[in-house]
């Protein structure tokens, strides 16, 4: 078997033209491979071909490549299709409906699951691009949002969708102005938090902090916690925190401000009572 190589493709072209699943390095001195060998190939076609070109030193003249196959299975499924009996369909989102027939993860690229919205992901890493769909949240959108059910305020202009901050599409949008623009998400219930994600855009140059509090009073907020304090724009906070108050606010001194809030995600458990 030495120097053999394992191709699959859609004709009986030889010397095979396709995927080239395996190649054997070539040596003629020990050691040598297994005699029996389980070979990974995730790709689609009709035809699995073993092919050896290379010659044999099993006597002293050298002759033509020399094989004895004794047993070959190759598992998969019918393209489309993955799970022990193949009976499931692979995600719509992958490009052109291909997944593993191991996990039902997208060979060629796309969301493996359907919880971006519009199932619109990167095909190569696979972080939805126009957000979540209901109630889910993360670069992934793998994980519930908690402020899904939540009540949201605006201190000023925005208050008649607020909802939009987070329906999980970072491309709709609430719209807030004045000297200072506070937002308040309330869980209504006390939670354990351990994520935050926050996607905003200020419309000034100049630098401001953002300021991120958690607390269980909705008057009392800027004697909770701080959760984050920065001149940079927050994206995904990792917290530890038991707060039932989320207070999100930008300020810049004597500055009027325009901020658009697109998606807050919180992600956690409630307080078992």
């Amino acid at each position: 078997m030495d120097g053999f190589q394992l191709y699959v493709t859609n004709t009986l072209t030889i010397p095979p033209v396709g995927y080239l699943c395996y190649k054997d390095e070539f040596t003629w001195k020990p050691p040598f491979q297994n005699i029996t060998q389980t070979i990974p190939c995730h790709t689609l076609g009709k035809y699995v071909i073993y092919y050896d070109d290379t010659a044999s030193d099993e006597i002293n003249t050298i002759i033509l490549p020399v094989v004895e196959l004794c047993y070959v299975a190759i598992n998969g499924c019918q393209k489309t299709f993955w799970g022990t009996s193949c009976d499931i369909s692979c995600p719509e989102s992958c490009l052109e409906q291909h997944c593993y027939p191991g996990n039902g993860s997208c060979i060629f690229g796309g969301c493996s699951n359907s919880n971006c919205l519009k199932s619109n992901c990167d095909r190569d890493t696979e972080v939805c691009i126009e957000g979540c769909r209901t109630e889910r949240t993360g670069s992934y959108c793998d994980k519930y949002n908690l402020a899904s059910d939540s009540s949201i305020l605006f201190n000023s202009n925005g208050n008649e969708h607020p909802s939009l901050a987070t329906d999980g599409n970072i491309k709709s949008c609430v719209t807030t102005s004045g000297a200072d623009v506070l937002v308040q998400v309330d869980l209504k219930e006390m939670c354990i938090v351990a994520e935050i994600y926050i996607t905003v855009i200020v419309n000034t140059t100049k630098d401001g902090n953002h300021i991120i509090y958690a607390s269980n009073n909705s008057d009392l907020w800027k004697s909770g916690i701080v959760l984050y304090n920065n001149e940079s724009s927050p994206t995904v906070i990792s917290v530890n925190a038991v707060f039932r108050y989320l207070t999100y606010i930008y300020y810049i001194q004597n500055q009027f401000l325009e901020l658009r809030v697109c998606e807050i995600g919180i992600v956690g458990e409630f307080l078992k009572k």
